[in-house]
């Protein structure tokens, strides 16, 4: 286990640093599997390309963006990787950081998407986030009820270059890092 990681209930989120993005990037299997320790499958960031440059080029420009970004989902019983989160970047000036995560179809419908957002934020609201974003695509019902269920509120919509058309939520981490376990209840 690593001094980042951040350790919930059933889940490690592991940091996945610049080398284990560049052989995501190359398609490497068993380099990424030989750099992060774990058994991570290429599929499991298949049309990810994109993302994974962007982490790159983030992590070039200031590597102690690193604890921030891109994480494996991995079960403590067992290490099995079921999915991967992150936040966009660190803080910005206000705060505010934004929260991405995929989980494996056959992975889905265990919690392991609310544990493990749920852990991220507590570890963002610990190193000095206050504010958390979630753009979310208007068909994905399953994230839709996450972020309601985490007390996230809608404060308006976008269209991203990639994704298209999002729903922007926002949850304040002061109130809710002081209360999890009362705003998963919202």
């Amino acid at each position: 286990m690593q001094d980042n990681d951040v350790v919930t209930e059933r889940l490690r989120l592991v940091e996945l640093p610049a080398d284990v993005l560049d052989a995501l990037i190359n398609k490497d299997r068993d380099a990424a599997r030989a750099l992060s320790g774990l058994p991570l499958d290429l599929a499991d960031f298949a049309g990810d390309e994109y993302v994974l440059a962007m982490r790159r080029r983030q992590l070039q420009t200031d590597p102690t963006e690193q604890p921030w970004l891109l994480r494996a989902m991995v079960q403590l019983n067992g290490g099995k990787v079921v999915g991967r989160i992150g936040f966009h970047g660190p803080p910005d000036e206000e705060g505010t950081v934004e929260i991405g995560y995929v989980v494996r179809r056959t992975q889905r419908r265990n919690g392991y998407a609310t544990e493990a957002v749920r852990g991220l934020l507590e570890w963002g609201a610990r190193h000095g986030a206050t504010r958390c974003l979630a753009a979310i695509s208007p068909g994905n019902t399953a994230s839709l009820a996450l972020a309601r269920r985490l007390g996230f509120l809608r404060i308006g919509q976008q269209v991203d270059e990639v994704d298209g058309l999002e729903l922007v939520f926002a949850l304040d981490m002061t109130t809710w890092a002081e209360a999890p376990a009362a705003a998963a209840k919202v």
